[in-house]
């Protein structure tokens, strides 16, 4: 299942890495669609870091998860400010797990 394409209506959960949480967070089984403009459900994301290697402008930092159900690893938007919108994470997440949204 992709990420949920309304996630900036659920609640905001705080805040991590200076992007917003937003969605049921529990950890370490609920974690969460993390980022605004570059999104990430770290609930779907299966740790492969695809979006790391293609990201021209280095967004992507993986952070461990120990515990989650899906990977002990998620790709975070830690440098969500610094995306350029050109969509090859999106594009090459084999979970969906991305969306990309232009101001």
């Amino acid at each position: 299942m992709p990420i949920d394409p309304d996630f900036m209506k659920k609640p905001k959960a705080g805040t991590h890495n200076d992007h917003d949480v937003r969605g049921e967070v529990d950890p370490p089984e609920k974690l969460g669609v993390h980022g605004t403009q570059v999104a990430v459900d770290q609930d779907i994301c299966n740790g492969d870091a695809i979006c790391v290697s293609v990201c021209p402008v280095s967004v992507f930092e993986m952070i461990d998860t120990p515990g989650h159900p899906v990977s002990g690893q998620k790709s975070d938007p830690i440098n969500e400010s610094e995306c350029i919108f050109c969509g090859a994470c999106e594009v090459n997440c084999p979970t969906q797990a991305i969306k990309i949204t232009e101001p």
